[in-house]
């Protein structure tokens, strides 16, 4: 079962719709929920601010105390109630630092929310939630902007929670079964879920 559950955050509600799918699996392991966010600052995009290091810390000091109050405010979000929360301030670009925010908080799951871009914005964009999906060490369980939320108890009880997970004949493949019924079985609580 997964016991700390890496949540990162961007600052806007399609990002928190991670939240109670987070809290209600940190609910059904006993797990924790580790609230993050990036504070980013591309000296590279303002060249006349080389050489201005007083500059350039005010504004990463402003956005640490903006980021803090935000996660702050989160931790105390109804839907954590009765769930361990932590929070992590990450500082550089948001793929690099959620893993090594992964990593260093000792997660061993990750849930956020995709844009859902295609054609040219994702290729100009990139994908955050393709990155940390491609290279996390842990399972990354990705939320679609607009789908649906198993933030709830499944509807229909008779019908099982159900997930498909596709193998290839490859160990990688196989390594996926735990994880996805570790993930069906807290989703499901305290009904019976499926993997097929």
């Amino acid at each position: 079962m997964f016991k700390r559950i890496l949540v990162p955050l961007d600052g806007s509600t399609r990002a928190e719709r991670a939240i109670p799918v987070a809290a209600r699996i940190a609910r059904a392991s006993g797990g924790a929920v580790v609230l993050a966010r990036a504070v980013n600052v591309a000296i590279g995009f303002l060249p006349s601010l080389v050489g201005e290091a007083t500059l350039v810390q005010s504004v990463l000091d402003a956005g640490q105390a903006a980021a803090e109050e935000y996660l702050a405010g989160i931790k105390q979000a109804p839907e954590l109630a009765g769930v361990t929360t932590e929070t992590r301030i990450l500082f550089g670009p948001a793929s690099p630092a959620i893993l090594a925010v992964a990593e260093s908080s000792q997660a061993d799951l990750i849930v956020l929310c995709s844009h859902g871009y295609t054609g040219m914005t994702r290729w100009a964009l990139g994908s955050v939630a393709e990155k940390v999906a491609r290279y996390a060490l842990v399972p990354v369980l990705v939320l679609r902007e607009a789908g649906p939320v198993p933030a709830g108890p499944h509807p229909d009880v008779t019908r099982p929670l159900c997930a498909l997970v596709a193998l290839d004949g490859s160990v990688l493949a196989k390594a996926a079964l735990e994880p996805a019924a570790s993930l069906i079985a807290a989703l499901s609580a305290p009904a019976q879920g499926h993997c097929t």
